[in-house]
């Protein structure tokens, strides 16, 4: 489904090096220096190339601010629409489809779900490079002793009749050298494996052979693995003492996640995974977390009319901030901690 605000990606990407869509990842631009094809004789200017990172998933307000000032809308509701974008992305690559961005490029998700992101280099992003375009250069053709010789000669052979001169003193010598030359070539390559073999032979006695070097099989393009799909983007609240996410794998549900106590809004500390300003869809995201098993409901009603989701209320914010970890190393990684 195409978005309005898909616009702005490449609008940040032209200024920044760097430009995250929350809750799905981050756009990185590295300088290219410029280059030469010497197969097509084409030159290429420098550019800007972009690389998908899938842990660049925390919000830096780049996004939200530039959308809210070209939309003419509130913070909060340019946070919610690039929530609803998000969701549609994933379930565009969650049914095999690929994900178009216009003027960025295009998002795969491989059949072990592994992300491949194919950048469009239709456009540059390297101010320096504003204007320049590739061009073909035609190939330079320098001349050998081939064509030297081949001068010499039909000189000689289209000179007048009666006023022939006599050949040079080193086309005598190459007339001369020609056929012993030839032979040479021509028993070298016809006995070439027989040359080989002596050459190897040779170079086993004097050094000995060295261990065969293993190459990588692993491939250098970048790639990022998605394991679970995020459909709540990070509201802007306070937020009280997060705890800092590590890079360790995260463990199953049935070793970490407690279960979930009954929302109530009397508790002081509380998970909050989603704010909307529709209800519909604070319902919407209330039935998918209690199809995932979470005793999710809405939470309360802010003075800016944002309904809040949450996923569990606590006495303790121990037990709270023991609860968030667990929370955020499964689908929500945007989940926050509410304290009244």
């Amino acid at each position: 489904m195409k978005h309005a605000i898909e616009k702005y990606i490449p609008e940040l990407l032209s200024q920044y090096d760097c430009v995250i869509i929350p809750g799905f990842g981050g756009f990185i631009g590295n300088y290219s220096p410029a280059v030469i094809n010497p197969v097509h004789h084409t030159f290429y200017p420098p550019y800007k190339s972009l690389l998908f990172n899938i842990h660049l998933k925390q919000n830096d307000g780049l996004l939200a601010a530039r959308i809210a000032h070209g939309e003419k809308i509130l913070y909060e509701e340019a946070l919610e629409r690039i929530s609803m974008m998000v969701v549609d992305w994933y379930d565009l690559l969650e049914k095999g489809e690929d994900l178009l961005i216009d003027k960025v490029g295009r998002i795969v998700r491989e059949t072990d779900g592994i992300l491949q992101f194919e950048q469009d280099h239709s456009v540059n992003y390297l101010p320096e490079a504003f204007g320049l375009s590739s061009f073909v250069s035609p190939a330079i053709r320098r001349p050998g002793m081939q064509d030297k010789i081949e001068k010499k000669i039909n000189r000689y052979i289209n000179a007048p009749d009666g006023r022939q001169r006599k050949l040079s003193r080193s086309l005598k010598w190459a007339a001369i050298m020609a056929l012993p030359v030839g032979i040479a070539v021509y028993l070298s390559v016809t006995n070439m494996d027989q040359i080989r073999d002596l050459s190897e032979s040779y170079s086993t006695f004097l050094f000995p052979k060295s261990a065969p070097v293993t190459k990588k099989a692993e491939s250098a393009k970048k790639t990022y693995v998605i394991r679970h799909t995020a459909k709540a983007v990070k509201p802007v609240a306070k937020i009280t003492n997060p705890v800092p996410q590590t890079k360790t794998e995260p463990s199953p549900v049935a070793t970490t996640m407690k279960e979930t106590p009954e929302p109530a809004a009397n508790k002081p500390f509380a998970i909050i995974v989603g704010a909307f300003r529709f209800k519909e869809n604070a319902v919407n995201l209330v039935e998918k977390l209690k199809q995932e098993g979470y005793e999710a409901g809405i939470f309360d009603v802010t003075k800016t009319g944002l309904f809040r989701v949450t996923v569990g209320t606590f006495e303790s914010k121990e037990e709270a901030l023991g609860q968030l970890t667990a929370v955020r190393n499964q689908n929500y990684s945007a989940a926050w901690l509410l304290s009244k």
